[in-house]
C-alpha cells in the first residue's frame, strides 16, 4: 500500500539531494528493480541487477569486487512498516558507500513518512469538511451510530453547546480565513465559506461577542457579524443564525453585530405560512417597490413604534415625505400602515421578501 509513496519524483529528489553533498552516483529502483532515479539519466527505466538480487533476498546485497556483469557497491532495500518499497543502489567501495546508503535509506523513509502523514492529514481534513456540511443539516433524530463514530474519529464532541455565527465581508480572502482560524479555540470550526460570508461554529461562550469584535477588527473587509442561538444540535443553531442573517437583509439592519434574540420575533414571523392575502402583498411589493423605498419605510415604521421624529431621522427624510410614503403604501399595496393589522401584514411581507431590492 506504500509503494505509491516512492514515485519517480520523490526518488529523484532524494537522489539529487544526496548527490549535491556526496560525489557519487545513486540509483533508486522500484519493487521490480526498475531504476526510478539516478545521477546517470541514461539508465532510467532499466533494470538494476543488484537491486533485483536485494529484492529477491529481502536484504542488503553487497558486492566487494566488480565482475564483468556487476559493479562493486551496495544495494539496500527501502523498508517501511515491513513493506519493501524499492532499493537504493550505490556503486563504489563498500566501506565508503555503505554509510552513504544508510543515510539515503533514512532520508527515503522520512520522505515517505512525511508524504503519508500529509496525505492522511488531507484525507482527515476532507472528511472533517464533509462531516461539518452534513452535521449542520441533520436533525438529532437523523444521527446514527455511523455518524457518532465519524464524530469520534474526527475528535468532535457533539455534547458541547455551540453557537453558529455568520461573518460577512466585501471579499473573503485566503489570508482572512487563515487569520480567523487562528482566533478559533479547540472544537470550533469554519463550516463553509462563500465569496462574501463565512459560517463558523463556536463553542457557546459569554465572551463570544467580545471575541467577534476582535475578529471583525482583523480586516476592514470584514463587515458584519450575525450570531445564532446556542444549541447542542448544530442544525438548530445554524438555522437560527441563517434566519438572523435573512432578517438583517430584509429589514436593512446595519448593526455591526446582530444576535438572534434581537430579531427572534421577526424570525417567528418569517416562519408564518404564506396565505393568499400575504401572497397578494408580496406580489404587489415585487411589482411596485422596485427601489425598495416602501419596504424600508415599513420596516422603520414598525421598529420605531410610530415615532415620527425617530423614523424621519433614521430614513433621513422630512415629516411630509414620510406622510407621502405612508399614503403611497396604502395606495400601491392596498393596506393602511396606520392600522395595526395591516401594518403587521405589511411587515411580515417585508420580512418574507428577504431583503430583495
Amino acid at each position: 500500500m506504500y509503494e505509491n509513496y516512492l514515485n519517480t519524483e520523490n526518488a529523484q529528489k532524494i537522489a539529487d539531494g544526496i548527490m549535491k553533498i556526496i560525489p557519487c552516483n545513486i540509483n533508486i529502483t522500484d519493487t521490480a528493480g526498475e531504476i526510478l532515479a539516478s545521477g546517470d539519466k541514461s539508465t532510467l527505466g532499466t533494470l538494476h541487477k543488484g537491486a533485483l538480487t536485494a529484492l529477491k533476498r529481502k536484504e542488503a546485497y553487497v558486492i566487494y569486487e566488480s565482475t564483468p556483469t556487476e559493479q562493486k557497491g551496495v544495494s539496500l532495500p527501502i523498508i517501511y512498516n515491513n513493506s519493501i518499497l524499492g532499493v537504493i543502489a550505490i556503486g563504489g567501495d563498500v566501506e565508503e558507500v555503505m554509510p552513504i546508503g544508510q543515510i539515503c535509506l533514512s532520508i527515503a523513509v522520512l520522505t515517505i513518512e512525511n508524504r503519508l502523514l500529509s496525505d492522511m492529514s488531507s484525507i482527515k481534513e476532507s472528511r472533517l469538511k464533509d462531516f461539518l456540511y452534513e452535521w449542520i443539516g441533520l436533525s438529532k433524530e437523523q444521527y446514527d451510530d455511523a455518524f457518532y463514530d465519524q464524530a469520534a474519529y474526527l475528535g468532535i464532541d457533539m455534547k458541547i453547546p455551540r453557537t453558529a455565527v455568520v461573518i460577512t465581508s466585501s471579499r473573503i480572502r485566503y489570508s482572512i480565513i487563515e487569520t480567523i482560524k487562528s482566533h478559533l479555540a479547540a472544537g470550533e470550526y469554519i463550516v463553509r465559506q462563500g465569496m462574501e460570508e463565512v459560517l463558523i461554529l463556536f463553542r457557546s461562550d459569554k465572551r463570544l461577542e467580545s471575541r467577534l469584535e476582535k475578529i471583525l477588527d482583523i480586516s476592514k473587509d470584514l463587515e458584519n457579524c450575525y450570531i445564532g442561538e446556542s444549541d447542542v444540535i448544530a442544525s438548530r443553531t445554524t438555522n437560527s443564525v441563517m434566519q438572523t442573517f435573512h432578517i438583517a437583509r430584509a429589514l436593512n439592519i446595519r448593526k455591526r453585530i446582530l444576535c438572534y434574540h434581537e430579531v427572534s420575533l421577526e424570525c417567528l414571523l418569517n416562519n408564518i405560512e404564506v396565505t393568499r392575502e400575504l401572497e397578494e402583498i408580496l406580489k404587489l411589493l415585487e411589482e411596485r417597490d422596485v427601489d425598495g423605498v416602501l419596504k424600508e419605510t415599513i420596516a422603520a415604521y414598525v421598529e420605531d413604534n410610530d415615532n415620527y421624529a425617530q423614523i424621519c431621522d433614521k430614513l433621513h427624510i422630512h415629516r411630509n415625505t414620510l406622510n407621502y410614503r405612508l399614503a403611497k403604501i396604502e395606495e400601491l399595496l392596498n393596506r393602511n400602515p396606520r392600522r395595526a393589522k395591516d401594518l403587521m401584514m405589511l411587515y411580515i411581507a417585508v420580512i418574507k421578501m428577504g431583503g430583495e431590492k
